[in-house]
């Protein structure tokens, strides 16, 4: 696990934490800068811009693996594995508001948010010879500060909205929010963000040099926040019908965007899609709209949540070591619908059937099959535990697509974390198109991804076909990237899902699994017990928890 900040909000206001890094993402915020005279340069409101976003990779691991990818049913994690795990625990609904994990992630985004006020408040006044400069870097702060508060609401539910640095008397005052409130303000801030940021082209760093592609944020990476925001109020349990034409908009100012640019963000084949899954963070931020940045010194978390430590020197030449396999695994039903048609981004990128365990040189790590059925009635044969690798640049995925890396100065996985991608809009504007009764234009959105990926093309002759063929190819293209779950959310459709995940492993792997865990009110997760506690009576508990 990542190592976590432990702030809680309630104690945010009495330390202001920010960093002067020496270059973007490379060094992690340390110590306790008093703002007193320290943001009197374009140069030092830029180390305090940038020291906010390193704080993303406090978060990546709960937000969108733990908390988000294990809790949907893309992802089985043994009920029974070898001691208490927090991924087996939120994956079969057995956890509470005491686990650790909730108050990491919950004090990780509020310390991002009150860094984000504190450079806000004390650099208003900072003189900048550029203004268009000052601009940018106020709209990357409202950026991260508003993404913040979105995916606090879509995590949590009812938390505090925090639009400045708190006095200790004032955080302990404030309360809860619901969940629309919070996404509104959210959205505020990202409109901010959006006026105030220029395209990827206008994107300086504090010298004035050119910086785009380097993994800051710009006005397109504010809109495609604002289509997903909108997005998830119009579904579950929103149901704002104002939103669609909100989300369409947005959505159509990035395709528009990509289009007129060369078709920016699409990767054209599948040989350069799959190389942004590797240590070269440059292509990641041709091809990813936004994503959370990466280097050596500070590898991406989720790789050694993927069993890196299991592999041998076969796969990793430096790496390898033994250890337990992470217990969690591809759904069955997902495994197959990746093999059936050969689609490249399935075996041996985003999982493996089997491997060597460490030290041993013929005996294959255990996997089984179970019977799955499909939608027809039909039933199959998958394998149950096949593990996940999609952030796990191995040798053998550098090779097949022509790239190196030299595993001697392994010290982390330079693999950055998709947050937003291209793919994720054309396939919400689908959505858009399917339930609007263009089928069309859908399929047209869906069958761009599946050509270069060289699947058979989705085919409908009616607006639910449509909309069934997006939400597949939603579910095959974005497994690992915390997409699904939401998705299940804004469907209406995770107790549902869950419970069919559940009998897909009921006969072999079932023990452990109570159905009695699935309760309406668990798409949220809940307030953790270090926020209830600190101030008895402020917030509440969310229900069925």
């Amino acid at each position: 696990m990542l190592k976590k900040i432990k702030y809680a909000l309630l104690t945010l206001a009495a330390a202001v934490t920010v960093s002067a890094c020496q270059g973007f993402l490379t060094t992690p915020p340390v110590g306790s800068l008093s703002p007193d005279g320290f943001y009197d340069s374009p140069a030092h409101v830029e180390s305090g811009v940038l020291g906010v976003y390193s704080l993303l990779r406090d978060i990546e691991l709960n937000q969108y693996l733990l908390l988000s990818e294990e809790r949907s049913d893309n992802m089985w994690v043994d009920p029974l594995a070898n001691g208490i795990r927090s991924c087996s625990e939120v994956s079969n609904f057995r956890f509470g508001s005491d686990m650790s994990d909730l108050n990491s992630l919950w004090a990780s985004w509020y310390s991002l948010i009150n860094n984000a006020n504190s450079v806000l408040e004390n650099s208003a006044e900072t003189a900048f010879a550029d203004e268009a400069m000052k601009d940018q870097f106020r709209g990357e702060l409202y950026f991260l500060r508003g993404y913040a508060h979105f995916e606090l609401a879509r995590i949590f539910g009812n938390v505090p909205i925090v639009e400045k640095v708190l006095s200790v008397a004032e955080s302990q005052e404030l309360g809860q929010s619901s969940p629309a409130d919070v996404i509104a303000f959210a959205i505020a801030d990202l409109k901010k963000a959006e006026e105030l940021l220029p395209y990827e082209n206008g994107i300086k760093n504090s010298k004035g040099a050119a910086i785009g592609g380097a993994g800051r944020v710009d006005k397109v990476v504010a809109q495609a926040m604002l289509a997903r925001a909108y997005m998830t109020l119009k579904g579950y349990p929103f149901n704002d019908a104002s939103a669609k034409a909100n989300a369409k908009s947005y959505l159509e100012k990035v395709l528009n965007y990509s289009a007129s640019n060369g078709d920016k963000y699409w990767a054209p084949t599948i040989t350069e899609w799959k190389k942004q899954w590797l240590t070269d963070p440059s292509i990641a931020n041709k091809y990813q709209i936004f994503s959370i940045q990466h280097t050596l010194l500070n590898g991406n978390g989720l790789t050694g949540s993927e069993s890196g430590t299991s592999l041998t020197q076969e796969y990793l030449p430096k790496g390898g070591g033994g250890g337990a396999m992470t217990p969690a695994y591809i759904d069955a039903l997902l495994r197959y619908d990746y093999v059936k048609n050969n689609d490249p981004r399935g075996l041996g990128d985003y999982f493996m059937d089997g491997y060597k365990a460490y030290g041993a040189t013929t005996t294959d790590y255990s996997n089984e099959e179970i019977d799955v059925t499909l939608e027809d009635g039909t039933k199959v044969k998958s394998y149950a535990l096949s593990i996940n690798t999609k952030f796990l640049p191995f040798k053998q995925k550098h090779e097949a697509v022509g790239m190196t890396f030299d595993y001697d100065q392994l010290g982390g996985w330079p693999v950055n974390f998709p947050v937003i991608r291209l793919e994720d809009m054309m396939l919400l504007y689908a959505e858009i198109l399917a339930e609007d009764n263009d089928v069309a234009g859908a399929l047209a959105q869906v069958n761009k991804i599946r050509n270069r990926a060289g699947i058979p093309a989705a085919t409908a002759s009616s607006s639910a076909e449509a909309l069934k063929a997006v939400k597949n190819e939603r579910r095959l293209e974005f497994f690992l990237e915390g997409i699904r779950w939401f998705d299940e959310i804004r469907y209406n459709e995770w107790e549902a899902s869950t419970r069919a995940h559940y009998a897909r492993y009921a006969a072999t792997h079932g023990e452990g699994v109570a159905e009695g865990n699935i309760k309406a009110g668990k798409y949220l997760c809940p307030i953790p017990d270090d926020q209830l506690k600190a101030r008895p009576g402020l917030y509440k508990q969310n229900p069925d928890w």
